[in-house]
């Protein structure tokens, strides 16, 4: 059993993910119970029972609210503890982000965020969860569990992230009408965005595994793709290709479900007519 406070914020969900995805021998099929702040389940003290663990609550070994906790955070408490036991690695940047930044709002700091009073702040999910405990639509485990597929596809994204940088800095570099480019081999998610935050302008994405071909520009580009796709359509059939009607995006094959039969073009061959298109 995982036990924190009624209404657990962030670092509560964060704490009691950590033990369910990286402890699963343990906790894998945990069941979860809320109680107030500062009490314990039953009553009980917090750390006697080996099948009872308190998160964020309770004065045990991973509840910071006690003298000197305001350095740390339950996340970061569970982190040390998965680390010490090696059930995560010390190394994984992606979660020390995460528990980095859940510290960072745990302790206020979000505070001196750019942009905090930007209405955008009202997408981020540690802005969202006490807003959901306010609609009283959805109960405790329901939020906890809905951050809970919160959480991992943060953990994926700072991993698709990661392998995206990788894959950018080993890309091959391109000068072209639509500005300067790259072209990137990799089948991490929206490596585009990573590679335009890098500077590039136009990206070519060859995804290694689906067999996936992908070029995009950058917003601020004001060249559409269209005579790049006039070219390509008469290579071959313009079924095989999708341009998007922004004018920034053009690809064939696509994960979100649109059947289209596989461009025979090789990299070699775009690089080409984007050359020539250029010239």
């Amino acid at each position: 059993m995982i036990v924190t406070h009624i209404h657990p914020d962030l670092d509560a969900i964060m704490a009691a993910w950590l033990l369910v995805r990286f402890d699963q021998s343990r906790y894998g099929d945990a069941k979860f119970e809320f109680v107030p702040a500062p009490t314990t389940y039953k009553n009980l003290p917090p750390d006697n029972d080996p099948n009872i663990v308190h998160v964020d609550v309770g004065g045990g070994k991973f509840d910071h609210h006690r003298p000197g906790g305001f350095t740390t955070c339950a996340a970061k408490l569970v982190f040390e503890e998965l680390v010490a036991e090696k059930l995560v690695s010390e190394d994984d940047a992606n979660l020390k982000e995460m528990v980095a930044i859940a510290l960072e709002i745990d302790t206020f700091q979000d505070c001196y965020w750019p942009g905090t009073d930007s209405p955008r702040m009202a997408l981020m999910l540690h802005e969202i969860i006490p807003a959901l405990h306010r609609l009283q639509i959805h109960d405790n485990e329901a939020v906890l569990r809905m951050v809970f597929v919160y959480l991992d596809g943060v953990y994926q994204r700072l991993k698709d992230w990661e392998k995206g940088k990788e894959a950018v800095n080993e890309g091959t570099e391109f000068e072209s009408a639509w500005g300067r480019g790259i072209i990137v081999e990799t089948a991490a998610d929206d490596i585009s965005k990573t590679a335009q935050k890098m500077g590039y302008e136009i990206v070519v994405i060859s995804d290694n595994q689906k067999g996936f071909l992908k070029i995009k520009t950058a917003p601020g580009v004001k060249l559409p793709l269209q005579a790049l796709y006039d070219k390509i359509c008469l290579r071959e059939s313009a079924e095989r290709w999708v341009y998007h009607n922004s004018g920034h995006m053009l690809f064939s094959g696509s994960d979100k479900g649109m059947l289209k039969e596989p461009t025979q073009l090789k990299l070699n061959d775009l690089l080409e007519m984007i050359k020539e298109v250029s010239s």
